[in-house]
């Protein structure tokens, strides 16, 4: 705390020296153009100029500038998207999608591909490099559906887009249209179409407190899925990426709740590329700067010839909305590779299915507002259910070890110099008592893929923003409570409540949770709280109401099973061999079966073994 105190004084004071010297660098150049403009005035012997001269002054005639062209917008509007397409370009400018407002913000809609330049669907002349083209709006092909450009490069090649609203009921159709792209060479010269390409859009953070790992770039490279962070970029310390797409199946650019996806309709062999772009965030999402990705593919190899075969004809399908699980997987069982899970993929899209199903199924139906909320503690008692007989065999193993502690400390004090030989003991000692050391583990060990996976799919949960429950605003966003006037190391300067709760409800847990193990381990135990509060401060408050639920639920249990008849400590009976017994043995073994091949490498016949030897007699 001292070191970051120390850092953010001397940050101000160097802000302040960095604000003086710009202010003294302005003077600078304001005094050096206010000298440059008096010698201009005077003549080359330094006297001022006469007005009268011989020859009049002619000022040389400029040339007329370029018409400007006036950029034309026309719109089209599907059931949950207003699409704003440009002339420059011949591209979807931006998408705005109906129903999801912008960060902390009640009145602007969340818009795709917002501030940036490009349009997607723009033509590419090779890496972040776009052909200069004003199409024309061809107004009388349009119809309630599809918007038409023309356009044509200083090569003679003519080019036309249509891009048409989906017209099927389909999965997904009000997010969904279609660009046909048809290409007409009437140049002198063939055209290659792969040295050309298409541009696929920006994702960009919707707040401050968005992850760069979120902002990403994806792409089906011969069936396999492939994605590559903005953090690869470096902030613009790395060049653009630009590889091999193989056959590429869709590509496209998303943040953590929304995705642009463009898909061939005929899959070809292509390349393609991503770059970054530091964008503004608005301030009421915190400020800032935030880093963009953006992204293109090439078109497939085709030539154009200068007569004959000149025309060439593509179609791409897009999609432009929220990253739902279940919706994205109905429209194509790639797409749902788009969500990143990553390793507990599988366990996020079932926990994903479930709480989509709880809330369509159950609580929409009962709730006007905090529907959400209640399908997430709904599944959190279900996972708690499941896991009962589990956690009371675990708590139960635990109780049973509690009372071995004497003897434990037993063994400690008289092995204490043969660490070999005191587990020996203990491993004896479990065997003896039929106890198993893991099991007070077992349930921490299933809850721990269980927390990621939940982790994970809340993370890209579409459906909790802008969802409340109790005092909490958006599931999807930090329970902020009130706003410091100053920042916290690690926590920033808001107060979140429901992490803290969080935090109480565990230290009640570990509380009520037999004592097993030595004091070091305990203390390490007690860490946890500590960490995960640390791990929850910042993160959608969805997790935080997850884990209190989950604790609370846990400390009932812890109750009830304390009323139950605490277990008997007895010695097993039966001469059956247990698991750690027999996993001793086959250690024994192979510890002596490694000395015996380590003696006969070394040249010597192994190990001797020890010689008979009679009784002693006294004497």
């Amino acid at each position: 705390m001292l070191c970051c105190l120390g850092l953010a004084v001397n940050l101000y004071f160097s802000g302040k020296n960095r604000e003086t010297l710009l202010e003294q660098e302005r003077e600078r150049k304001e005094a050096e153009q206010a000298q440059a403009a008096e010698e201009k005035e005077k003549g080359p012997e330094g006297d001022p100029q006469s007005e009268e001269t011989e020859e009049p002054l002619v000022t040389p005639l400029e040339p007329e500038p370029d018409p400007v062209v006036e950029e034309e917008t026309p719109i089209l509007r599907s059931g949950d998207v207003v699409y704003t397409f440009t002339t420059f370009g011949g591209g979807i400018k931006h998408a705005e999608i109906s129903g999801q407002y912008a960060v902390k913000d009640k009145e602007n809609l969340v818009s795709l591909n917002k501030d940036e330049p490009q349009p997607v669907g723009r033509l590419t002349s090779g890496v972040d490099e776009y052909l200069d083209i004003v199409y024309r709006h061809e107004k009388e092909r349009d119809t309630s559906n599809s918007i038409s450009f023309i356009g044509q490069t200083k090569g003679g090649l003519i080019i036309r887009k249509r891009w048409t609203l989906e017209e099927n009921e389909v999965a997904g159709q009000s997010y969904r249209l279609k660009l046909d792209l048809e290409f007409e060479n009437h140049g002198e010269n063939p055209v290659q179409l792969s040295d050309y390409g298409l541009f696929a859009g920006s994702a960009a953070p919707l707040w401050k407190g968005e992850w760069d790992r979120h902002i990403t770039l994806f792409y089906q490279k011969d069936g396999d899925y492939k994605k590559r962070r903005v953090l690869k970029f470096k902030k613009g310390k790395k060049p653009p990426f630009r590889g091999d797409g193989g056959i590429l199946g869709f590509a496209g650019v998303s943040n953590q709740f929304f995705a642009t996806i463009i898909e061939p309709e005929t899959a070809y062999d292509a390349w393609i590329w991503g770059n970054r772009r530091a964008v503004q965030l608005p301030k009421i999402a915190g400020g800032g700067s935030g880093e963009a990705i953006r992204m293109g593919m090439s078109l497939p190899e085709e030539t154009l010839s200068v007569k004959g075969d000149n025309k060439e004809s593509l179609t791409f399908n897009l999609y432009l909305g929220p990253k739902d699980n279940l919706l994205l997987r109905k429209i194509g069982e790639d797409y749902g590779e788009v969500m990143n899970y990553g390793i507990f993929g599988g366990i996020s899209y079932v926990l994903s299915w479930l709480l989509n199903g709880l809330f369509s199924g159950l609580f929409s139906k009962m709730f006007d507002a905090w529907g959400w909320g209640f399908a997430i503690v709904t599944l959190t008692i279900i996972i708690r259910a499941v896991m009962w007989p589990l956690q009371n065999k675990s708590t139960r193993a635990m109780k049973r070890m509690s009372k071995l502690q004497p003897e434990m400390k037993e063994l400690r004090e008289k092995y204490a110099d043969d660490p070999g030989r005191m587990n020996q003991e203990m491993m004896k000692m479990y065997r003896e008592y039929g106890i198993n050391p893991l099991g007070g583990c077992l349930p921490l060990l299933v809850q721990i893929p269980i927390f990621f996976g939940f982790y994970i799919m809340l993370q890209y949960a579409v459906e909790l923003r802008q969802q409340s429950f109790l005092w909490v605003e958006d599931l999807a966003l930090p329970d902020t409570v009130h706003t410091l006037r100053f920042s916290l190391p690690f926590l920033g300067d808001g107060v979140n409540l429901l992490p803290t709760v969080m935090a109480v409800t565990m230290v009640l847990q570990m509380a009520l949770t037999p004592k097993t193990g030595d004091k070091m381990q305990r203390r390490l135990f007690m860490m946890m709280p500590i960490i995960f509060f640390f791990f929850c401060y910042n993160f959608a408050s969805a997790l935080a109401l997850y884990w209190t639920t989950s604790n609370i639920f846990a400390i009932v249990q812890m109750l009830i099973t304390r009323r139950l008849p605490e277990p008997e400590l007895k010695k097993k009976g039966g001469k059956k061999k247990g698991f750690f017994q027999r996993l001793q043995e086959r250690a024994e073994v192979a510890q002596k079966t490694q000395k015996e091949m380590r003696a006969k490498q070394m040249g010597g016949p192994g190990p001797k073994k020890p010689k008979k030897r009679g009784p002693r007699t006294g004497g």
